[in-house]
């Protein structure tokens, strides 16, 4: 097996560096959000202020109604801006937040990163691969510590089944099987495909005026503004990779973890189709995927079913979701022994319903980030590192370049993908 060293020797041309000594003097870190929309308002600042050691000092969108939303929910004195890099400019921030559409996220990591900051970001790492390789060198380079939103690493359905599947109860395991409802018709005609089936107009207009419409592009080919761009943006090539990269990576990375993956799947191959939406510029609303991995197999599909990740093994099969988790035997007709399972069957729901929106210390969210503030202080790299984050998030913008690319087979190299 190709450890994690060497896959950053070899796809980036660095050795993994040792970590800098910590922030100093004062156990308070200070924080900057760049990207203050709904994961951010919802999720990430109400999160980070349950820890008393964090103050959040700044704020940067480039769309006011979230800042001004953003400058309400974070109280105190914290200053608002519409260029990230007056954040990074200043050096009482410690830690920043990346909470941004994708093709953002990697240049700011960059960014932050020469700067001297640490860094907490969404997932995926970026919606192209070149900018994942070239994140984690900066990361390395500059001895920082970057964690990335994974946080189904830090809560407790899928710690529990991570022991489960380790006992070894399930055989060899060379089945994955990855669920990810979407591209559904919903009520008043709007699709699940990447950008939460909100129906916003489509046509080319002027941005509005509260909006930044030029920095909101930043790295990506230029495009004129509609409002479907800037609400449903997973939708379109240029600013993710839809719903394959943005709930697909957490998924897969249920996978790479319990498996030990530590590089990108050696090929992947999509089948896909425009079923419930006119085909556009926007990402396909229905998706099959295959990887091929060294030891096993993983595919994906949007087919309305439970969402969550299967591992099969020779002698039983592991489903695990945010809910909880279920394992069983598979058939042993086949396999002539007496009919006897090897195991019993058992399901654990570990949540009633969905894990609530408000955050407290429990919360996967809280938990994750948690992790990331120790790591601030310890220098040791927390449980979604950058590298892990990058190796998650490749396979699924491989997939991606199937789908642009034709239905081609797409191919790691060791150093990139290709398409065949």
């Amino acid at each position: 097996m190709i450890n994690r060293r060497s896959f950053l020797t070899r796809a980036l041309g660095v050795a993994a560096a040792a970590s800098s000594s910590a922030p100093a003097a004062s156990d308070q870190l200070v924080a900057g959000f760049i990207g203050t929309g709904g994961r951010a308002n919802r999720h990430l600042i109400p999160s980070f202020k349950l820890y008393d050691n964090v103050r959040v000092a700044a704020l940067c969108d480039v769309y006011k109604p979230n800042l001004e939303q953003a400058a309400a929910l974070a109280g105190g004195k914290v200053d608002t801006y519409g260029d990230y890099r007056r954040v990074l400019d200043r050096k009482d921030i410690d830690v920043v937040v990346i909470a941004t559409p994708d093709h953002w996220h990697c240049p700011m990591v960059i960014d932050a990163c020469q700067a001297g900051k640490d860094v907490y970001v969404e997932k995926p790492l970026s919606n192209e691969i070149d900018a994942c390789l070239k994140a984690v060198a900066a990361a390395r380079n500059h001895k920082r510590v970057v964690q990335v939103g994974l946080q189904q690493r830090s809560s407790a359905p899928f710690l529990e089944a991570h022991k489960i599947f380790q006992s070894g109860i399930l055989g060899k395991v060379r089945h994955v099987v990855i669920v990810n409802p979407g591209g559904g018709v919903r009520p008043g005609g709007g699709t699940g495909a990447g950008g939460g089936g909100r129906r916003a107009a489509n046509e080319a207009s002027a941005p509005p005026a509260d909006l930044d419409w030029e920095m909101f592009q930043g790295p990506a080919p230029r495009r004129p503004y509609s409002l479907q761009r800037q609400q449903n943006w997973r939708s379109y090539w240029e600013y993710g990779c839809g719903p394959l990269s943005d709930w697909g990576v957490h998924l897969l990375d249920i996978a790479h973890w319990y498996l030990s993956v530590t590089e990108p799947a050696h090929s992947a191959a999509a089948a896909y189709g425009w079923f419930n939406h006119p085909q556009d510029d926007r990402v396909p609303d229905t998706i099959d995927v295959s990887w091929q991995y060294p030891t096993f197999v993983a595919s994906y599909s949007s087919r309305a079913e439970v969402i969550g990740t299967y591992l099969w093994g020779d002698e039983g099969v592991l489903f695990v979701n945010r809910y909880g988790y279920s394992v069983r035997p598979v058939g042993t007709s086949w396999r002539g022994n007496d009919g006897k399972s090897p195991f019993e069957a058992k399901e654990v729901p570990l949540r009633d319903e969905f894990p609530p929106s408000k955050p407290t210390f429990e919360s996967d969210e809280a938990k994750h980030i948690r992790n990331f503030l120790e790591c601030v202080q310890n220098r040791q790299q927390p449980v979604a590192d950058i590298e892990v984050g990058s190796v998650s998030s490749i396979p699924t913008l491989m997939a991606g370049m199937s789908i642009r690319n034709g239905a081609r087979t797409i191919m790691w190299n060791g150093h990139g993908a290709v398409s065949m």
